[in-house]
């Protein structure tokens, strides 16, 4: 049994994990973002709601795979350390380090998530926005230490997603400002 895991292609497996955690989170963090947006609503905006845990959640298992086929690679193995312990990896201490903080940031998300019932909205929300600069230390992580960062398709899939993801969040932060006053409005008019 050991043997066969020996064999695996652990650097492939790593590498082919790495991107697919970072294309479904980065898929989810856009669908969570596209979920405030009043144009969607009803059975939209449920289906949005269901895509975006769905891929959020599918991302941060493929992240776990690609952290854990690590400890096997037979070429650059890393301890146990170098993976839960944030810039102690002998290899890119900064940049795995973001990585490492990057999978523990997803992993309060999801499970705070969980809980937000019975979470005060304002806490679960202040959480909940530190997606953002999760998914930016995602994204520093994989392009500083990833094997394929010189591919310039990589190159523009890290581009694209970091402008898309600042791009939604902007439009995100505009109708969250315009809806504040209508909100302050009616809980006044609620207690007046």
């Amino acid at each position: 049994m050991i043997e066969w895991i020996v064999n695996w292609p652990t650097w492939d497996m790593t590498r082919v994990f790495g991107i697919a955690a970072y294309g479904m989170i980065w898929a989810g963090l856009i669908l969570g973002a596209l979920y405030r947006y009043p144009v969607f609503k009803g059975k939209r905006k449920a289906n949005l709601f269901k895509w975006h845990t769905f891929l959020t959640n599918g991302g941060a298992v493929i992240a776990l795979a690609h952290a854990s086929v690590l400890l096997i690679d037979a070429y650059y193995p890393y301890s146990w350390r170098d993976i839960l312990v944030p810039f102690a990896a002998a290899k890119q201490p900064v940049w795995n380090g973001l990585g490492t903080i990057a999978m523990y940031g997803v992993l309060v998300l999801l499970l705070t998530s969980d809980f937000r019932h019975k979470m005060r909205k304002p806490v679960w929300l202040a959480i909940h926005l530190t997606a953002y600069p999760v998914f930016v230390a995602a994204a520093a992580h994989g392009y500083w230490d990833g094997t394929d960062s010189g591919n310039p398709a990589m190159q523009a899939l890290y581009a694209l997603s970091l402008l898309s993801v600042i791009g939604l969040y902007a439009v995100r932060s505009v109708f969250s400002s315009r809806a504040e006053p209508q909100r302050k409005r009616v809980t006044t008019q609620k207690t007046g």
